[in-house]
């Protein structure tokens, strides 16, 4: 059974951990599968927007690592890798990449949904870091999520292993929005076609930015941005902006 299924419908890219009797855990040979994947699509101009979900009734309950609680240092450094090197590719994409959380996003789960742009969510799913309820701390999830969540939040749901509910999740903008299970990924999918009729040139440089003023100083990243401003102005579709805005009408653009 593919652990990762595709399916690439106007312009927008569904992936879906296909893992269901594991509960979408993301084990090494999937987090590889689901890198590829990302890199694939960054790469195809056919796509526009991707579209990140879990197969049946979860979105993704964390890592399946090898071998564990027996296994050897290095099967836990490669799973590690690849679980990271999935974070790694999900900030490098340089498309809009939306969350349709059809069900709990816990651990590793909670990563992933924090690694993508936005996020539409069962209004009966739950999200959390529970990993210190088994002994362990969550260290990936840090990464991904330590500049999205204020501090003192984190280490309180860190600390005492709290779930919180989609209203919750709503107001702590973690999702955009929650709707009934079922609408979940046609949600996300009509959101996905929306973004994807803006400017993919202009998206995929902005989005760029983003990530890379991530951690920079405010000096650096006004020089980032300067320069990222000038290439967007340079290419076709930033012509094609101007001359629309000053023609009063809307723009057409070529992604280029």
């Amino acid at each position: 059974m593919e652990t990762l299924l595709q399916q690439l419908d106007k312009g927008v890219l569904v992936l879906t951990i296909n893992r269901p009797n594991r509960e979408n855990r993301v084990d090494r040979m999937t987090g590889a599968a689901l890198r590829q994947a990302l890199e694939a699509a960054r790469a195809n101009e056919a796509v526009r927007s991707v579209v990140l979900t879990g197969a049946g009734g979860v979105f993704c309950l964390g890592g399946d690592m090898d071998g564990f609680p027996g296994g050897s240092p290095v099967q836990y450094l490669n799973f590690a890798r690849a679980f990271g090197d999935v974070l790694i590719s999900m900030s490098r994409l340089g498309k809009p990449l939306i969350a349709a959380v059809n069900g709990d996003a816990l651990a590793g789960g909670f990563s992933l949904l924090a690694g993508c742009d936005m996020a539409v969510a069962s209004d009966a799913a739950r999200f959390g870091l529970p990993e210190l309820d088994y002994g362990l701390f969550p260290l990936l999830a840090l990464a991904a999520t330590r500049e999205l969540v204020p501090p003192k939040f984190l280490f309180e749901i860190i600390y005492e292993g709290r779930l919180l509910n989609a209203k919750e999740a709503c107001a702590m903008h973690l999702v955009n929005r929650s709707v009934p299970a079922e609408r979940v990924v046609n949600e996300a999918i009509s959101l996905a076609e929306r973004i994807g009729l803006r400017s993919s040139v202009a998206v995929s440089i902005g989005r760029d930015a983003f990530y890379a003023m991530r951690g920079m100083t405010p000096e650096t990243a006004v020089d980032y941005a300067r320069a990222a401003l000038a290439t967007m102005l340079s290419t076709e579709d930033g012509a094609e902006a101007g001359r629309a805005k000053r023609e009063g009408r809307a723009p057409v653009f070529s992604g280029r």
